[in-house]
């Protein structure tokens, strides 16, 4: 219906068409991913998010739907598995510790790796209820509307509660970029993308850095982005 009211009658017949079974859907592409991966003998982590209850800023399929829980089972045993936080359980530390706990049960596994939605997050009270929840590693450090460095560091570090005055055990993990600052913020096209990270890999390298990335399933329904994906990779694995 909003593709209708939109008029973007392509992208209705494209989602009935998928429906209907006679069109893979575009969001589905793990399979690709994983051989991509597999070819050049990568790691990377995967995020989900796991909202019980759908709001405006969380529209996840449900946690308890048997495809989605059969989707993340599958990821968990090729790659390490983190909690994506919901917008909501950033007010509710319940929830956050419910999530992590449905995370953990689907995937029979310990999570301890995060990555906040929207890069949510106000310190030091985020942080410290991440740690509480056992969450060792977080992936939030960056803009969501420009790319960079946002902590002015291209490696790993400790995080230090200045309000405790006391040193912790969740390493940050800073990125540098991010696809959908590139899409919704700046209004990149994949070549204007493409050359921003080849620009941050090359700086990164120059400072012996570890060169940081975040990116969403659904921009690789775009064949350009997902062929630049590639092309960073293999540039980046030589």
């Amino acid at each position: 219906m909003r593709d209708i009211i939109k008029f973007d009658f392509k992208a209705c017949k494209e989602r009935i068409r998928v429906l209907l079974g006679q069109q893979h859907d575009p969001y589905h592409n793990f399979g690709w991913l994983h051989q991509l991966h597999l070819q050049y003998n990568l790691k990377p982590k995967y995020f989900f998010l796991v909202a019980e209850k759908k709001s405006k800023k969380d529209k996840n399929i449900s946690p308890r739907n048997i495809e989605m829980q059969k989707l993340i089972t599958t990821i968990s045993k090729q790659y390490s598995i983190g909690l994506h936080p919901s917008w909501q359980s950033g007010d509710n530390f319940s929830m956050l510790k419910k999530e992590k706990s449905m995370l953990s049960s689907i995937t029979k596994t310990q999570i301890t790796a995060s990555r906040q939605h929207y890069l949510r997050f106000t310190l030091p009270t985020t942080y410290q209820r991440l740690t509480e929840v056992g969450i060792e590693e977080d992936y939030s450090m960056g803009y969501a509307a420009v790319n960079g460095f946002r902590a002015s560091v291209a490696a790993p570090f400790y995080w230090f509660d200045l309000s405790k005055n006391k040193s912790t055990n969740m390493r940050i993990y800073p990125f540098c970029f991010m696809d959908a600052t590139s899409v919704h913020y700046k209004k990149h096209n994949h070549n204007q993308a493409f050359a921003e990270m080849l620009q941050l890999y090359k700086t990164v390298q120059n400072v012996g850095g570890l060169y940081c990335t975040l990116w969403h399933n659904d921009t690789f329904s775009n064949t350009d982005w997902a062929s630049i994906y590639e092309e960073l990779i293999s540039i980046a694995t030589k």
